[in-house]
């Protein structure tokens, strides 16, 4: 306690000023046992009871209206440990946000007959994309039917067409189907791209080659249906990863027979060899796409030495590649000649 002296009365009694601390702190009060947090940036530098949300709230997102119905003031909706997803949701700022927990919240203040469409949808699919999620600043692609108005909300890319689509769920949110999403990022994605999102469709049995076509044909008349078609017919199921999907792109541009994916080399004796990326049987060559582990784990490397040892010697030629090998035009075409003069 600190006693002062009262301008115009005896000496009054005042309770110290807490100090200013991060965090969060329980105070104890008989009344309501409240936990309160510190908010480290209060212009007042006071520290202000924090009132803890009903506990159905304090997990997941809820809405204004939800959280205004069980007492919650606009005072509190506006306190530093909540987000705002968008207008009228709120989310717990702690942790990590995934795109599935954003999405999920947005969600709840979408209406009911929209869906997630276009690159949103790729990626709660978990189709391979150019570029990972970059966080809550890419903007939500949302697809409605063209009868329906149009979404119109900070935060979301609106969309119409839904009633031409296949609806799926993915964790409880409505999601494009993926074999319209795949359709829909034609001309957004570059062909190699889209081709990597194909053979994962292909191999997870989700569509086959016949089927992307078919797609592709629905769109004739439209803007880079081409694309589509030339990706629908270049789709394997043998593709191992996102990168030899787009490396096979690149060998076809050049001209280039089409190699045996993934599939085991035989010595001359008929034994095992190797199961290389790409295998071009009557040229006896072998392609190799490299990812970063191949240089970083030394058991990797050294298994990768003793590989090529023995495809070499048992007459193949063996042909390393890695991403650098396609971004950086000298190795690019170094490859290009290469591959060239070994298949051609």
């Amino acid at each position: 306690m600190v006693l002062r002296q009262a301008r115009d009365g005896p000496l009054a009694t005042f309770r110290r000023r807490p100090q200013r601390r991060r965090g969060w702190v329980t105070i104890n009060s008989a009344a309501e046992g409240l936990v309160a947090g510190i908010e480290p940036d209060d212009p007042s530098g006071m520290t202000t009871p924090r009132v803890q949300l009903p506990e159905d709230l304090r997990s997941g997102a809820f809405t204004v209206a939800q959280a205004r119905g069980r007492g919650v003031t606009p005072k509190r909706l506006r306190g530093r440990d909540l987000l705002a997803p968008t207008r009228g949701v709120r989310q717990g700022c702690g942790g990590t946000v995934e795109l599935s927990t954003h999405a999920r919240a947005f969600a709840l203040a979408l209406p009911r007959d929209s869906a997630f469409s276009h690159l949103t949808a790729a990626r709660l699919l978990g189709l391979p994309t150019p570029t990972p999620w970059p966080g809550r600043d890419e903007p939500l692609d949302v697809m409605r039917a063209k009868g329906r108005p149009r979404v119109s909300r900070n935060g979301c890319v609106a969309h119409r067409g839904l009633e031409t689509r296949g609806v799926t769920e993915v964790d409880g949110l409505r999601v494009v189907s993926a074999l319209d999403t795949w359709g829909d990022l034609a001309g957004l994605w570059a062909p190699d791209h889209l081709l990597a999102a194909a053979d994962v469709l292909v191999r997870r049995r989700l569509s086959t080659p016949l089927e992307l076509l078919a797609r592709a044909e629905q769109r004739r008349g439209r803007r880079h249906v081409d694309d589509l078609r030339t990706v629908a017919r270049l789709a394997r199921a043998g593709a191992a990863s996102p990168a030899e999907s787009r490396a096979r792109y690149v060998f076809w541009s050049w001209g280039l027979p089409e190699p045996e994916l993934n599939v085991p080399v035989l010595g001359h004796d008929g034994g095992w060899l190797a199961t290389g990326d790409f295998l071009w049987r009557g040229q006896r060559v072998v392609g190799e796409y490299d990812g970063d582990v191949h240089r970083t784990d030394r058991r990797t490397w050294q298994r990768d030495r003793e590989r090529r040892a023995a495809l070499e010697d048992a007459g193949y030629r063996y042909v390393e590649m890695t991403d650098s090998t396609f971004r950086q035009a000298r190795h690019r075409e170094a490859l290009r000649l290469r591959l060239a003069r070994l298949l051609l």
